[in-house]
């Protein structure tokens, strides 16, 4: 056995040595007892209900240990690696605030300059800083009152922008993924900084990234095709699919595997990354995290404790329902440890680390066991079978006499306890609260709360795409538009051979244009009821929303026909395509998707008309592919009386068929929305500001509706063609 485990400990460490982008690992280094470290952490996953999971130890600068449990993806046998990427969640808010710390380096940022002077609209309209938004004390009194927000601290994406013209996404890229070799590492397709939390294309730049184009994204596919699956607990505690959400900000929405954010630590320390005092500075205490406790503090996007002389740095990341995350430095001991799972109950279990408090929970317990309590004390602590019956945990903690050793183990006890009960194993979790009165009869811990408060199973939330579903989407879309724009193309070259028409024809449907965006914010505004306005129905917004919309696209189409009408039998080729493209574009962007975007301000305004390209493109060709592909064919071999599509009447009757065809999709939508999307360009908030978005079916739970639509799309152009004939 001696033999066996001294040859994988050599192989782990050749492993790790040729991984990408790491640093060799030194045999020389003390690295504690790493098959005793692997039973603790596999009994910890199994204890938690975890179908996957990884962990990392980095020490002196190097990574000395990486492992993957269990599986990434359970259905497919896929087992966890420490290259597998997981979801960050708020892990993801101290590789921001580095970004942040280093534009502070070179004076773009200003910690104690008001947001505003980014142009960063507080919603209670504080007198806000850089720095009350890092170290999450921006509410009440700002610098005051410690209340974590992980919404406030998103806005800082917004200071970013406003310091440097670029997006947190880009800078992060350019500034920390490439430089650093994080391959494993990705943000989540979408900028949600006016989506309101829902699936949006969001421009050309934030389209671009999802599907990985330039240098600080080209990777980003393959993380997205290799994230570990996400679960959740069903009704009976028993595994079912999950959510990873697929927006991102400075607060949250990274992915990253345990190698990946093992790069980053090493950077950091090494000083690659930020200076001595600016790292001197964001580790610095705030404010404490709970009253009474100076021990517990918030620095600049990292947890700062104290605990038994040891300073500890850290922070945890929870996305319900299939995101969890820790990541643990001990400066003292140039030690770090990082833990990763696909689901939430890395961080369920245990309360008080949302009140800066990591030592209830078993991960950090378990990492401090191996490697700092043996430097602290000079021993180890026992092991204990914490899945073990009553009788044999007593006979187990009565033969540990040590006063550190058993401290250590009544907090370890109580962990596991809460560990047991979050993931359904209420037996167990009995047996350890009747060891804990037997054996520590006046324990403390027996009457804190953020202990001995189990928490229920969370209810069940509807799974949405992944990030790797929504590439393969986005890249079937993008193939979707340029079959679309081919043929549109074509059918523009076929329609313009002669052109009737007045100015009073064309003026009527450019002033009909211009007094659309309008109206379609009256009819958005007049949908939601007072008690809706900071959590709208997504259905009552969408359904009118959209329709209005089409309609623009409508008279759009009207208007750049009747532009064509005036360029005589020839025209250039650009300038047809101009107008049947460029003109509804246009009026959808400007009259249309901005005012629903935001409201008010110019520059919020071109913000909105650029974040709202990419959706403007698909819903024109939408209507143009199919609409106006199945109209010519109806106006051509069925209904040879409707005027032709060289009048404005054709283009008025079109007008009235979009509108059919979308209360016709009303059905289709309602089905769909219990599926856990939406067919229309919904609606949402976000702290006041409107934004418009769409969402997109799972290709496993909607395949078939994909497959439809191209079909459909493709026997439109084909009747469009034979109309021709």
């Amino acid at each position: 056995m001696r033999a066996t485990a001294l040859f994988l400990s050599m192989a782990l460490c050749a492993v790790l040595a040729l991984s990408p982008g790491s640093n060799a690992v030194s045999t020389s280094v003390d690295t504690g007892d790493r098959p005793a470290l692997e039973r603790s952490l596999e009994d910890v996953r199994l204890a938690l209900g975890i179908p996957g999971m990884a962990a990392a130890v980095v020490q002196d600068k190097q990574l000395v240990w990486a492992r993957g449990f269990g599986y990434a993806d359970v259905e497919d046998k896929i087992e966890a690696t420490p290259e597998t990427p997981f979801g960050l969640a708020s892990v993801t808010k101290p590789i921001a605030a580095t970004l942040i710390m280093q534009l502070v380096e070179e004076g773009a940022i200003d910690l104690d300059a008001l947001v505003s002077t980014y142009g960063v609209d507080v919603p209670d309209g504080a007198e806000v800083t850089v720095r009350h938004l890092l170290t999450h004390t921006s509410e009440g009194a700002p610098g005051t009152v410690h209340r974590y927000n992980g919404n406030r601290y998103g806005l800082l994406g917004g200071v970013i922008e406003g310091a440097t013209g670029r997006t947190f996404a880009e800078l992060l890229g350019e500034r920390i993924l490439v430089p650093v070799g994080m391959v494993d590492t990705a943000l989540n397709p979408i900028d949600p900084i006016t989506s309101g939390g829902g699936l949006a294309l969001n421009g050309v730049a934030e389209f671009r990234s999802a599907l990985g184009w330039g240098e600080a994204f080209e990777h980003y596919p393959d993380v997205y095709g290799r994230l570990a699956q996400p679960y959740q607990f069903g009704e009976e505690y028993d595994l079912i699919p999950g959510k990873y959400h697929l927006f991102h900000n400075p607060a949250a929405g990274l992915v990253s595997s345990v190698n990946d954010l093992a790069r980053f630590d090493i950077a950091l320390d090494q000083g690659r990354l930020l200076g001595e005092q600016a790292r001197a500075e964001m580790f610095t205490p705030a404010i404490p995290t709970m009253i009474g406790r100076s021990d517990l503090a918030y620095g600049l996007g990292w947890y700062v404790q104290e605990f038994e002389g040891r300073q500890l740095l850290w922070h945890y990341g929870r996305w319900a329902p299939s995101t969890s995350a820790l990541y643990l430095k001990v400066p003292a001991e140039n030690l770090s440890f990082v833990v990763l799972a696909n689901t939430d109950n890395l961080s369920v279990p245990f309360p008080d680390i949302g009140n800066g408090d990591v030592v209830g929970s078993i991960l950090a317990l378990t990492f401090l066991r191996h490697f700092v309590f043996p430097r602290q004390h000079g021993h180890e602590i026992p092991p204990v079978d914490w899945a073990a019956e009553q009788s044999q945990l007593v006979g187990q903690l009565a033969a540990v006499d040590d006063e550190d050793s058993r401290a250590f183990l009544e907090r370890e006890l109580w962990s596991f306890r809460q560990a047991f009960a979050s993931s359904g194993q209420r037996e167990q979790a009995a047996v350890l609260m009747s060891v804990s009165k037997e054996v520590f009869p006046d324990s403390r811990l027996q009457h804190d709360p953020s202990y001995t408060s189990t928490v229920g199973r969370f209810p069940i939330i509807p799974p949405i795409p992944s990030a790797r579903t929504f590439i393969l989407v986005s890249r079937v879309v993008l193939v979707w538009l340029i079959v679309v724009l081919v043929a549109l193309m074509w059918m523009i070259v076929r329609l313009i051979r002669s052109r009737e028409g007045t100015a009073w024809d064309w003026a009527v449907w450019l002033l009909s244009a211009v007094l659309l965006g309008p109206v379609a914010v009256l009819v958005h505004r007049m949908a939601r009821s007072p008690t809706e306005a900071d959590s709208p129905d997504i259905r009552r917004q969408a359904i009118p929303a959209s329709l209005l919309t089409m309609t623009g696209y409508a008279i759009a189409w009207i208007l750049a026909v009747a532009l064509l009408q005036n360029l005589g039998n020839d025209p250039n080729p650009l300038a047809t395509l101009g107008s049947i493209l460029l003109i509804p574009l246009a009026v959808g962007l400007l009259f249309i998707r901005a005012p629903l975007l935001h409201r008010g301000g110019i520059r919020p305004f071109r913000k909105a008309v650029s974040r709202g390209v990419v959706a403007e493109l698909i819903t024109l060709c939408v209507g143009v592919a199919v609409l106006f592909s199945i109209t010519l064919y109806v106006d051509n071999r069925l209904l040879s009386t409707i005027p032709t599509p060289t009048s404005p009447y054709f283009w008025a009757m079109m007008s009235f068929m979009t509108l059919m065809g979308l209360l016709a999709l009303l059905p289709l939508n309602s089905v769909m929305y219990r599926r856990g999307f939406s067919i229309w360009p919904a609606v949402g908030t976000v702290q006041g500001a409107q934004s418009a978005v769409l969402r997109w079916p799972t290709v496993r739970d909607s395949w078939w509706m994909l497959l439809i639509a191209l079909g459909f799309m493709i026997a439109a152009i084909g009747l469009a063609a034979s109309a021709f004939q």
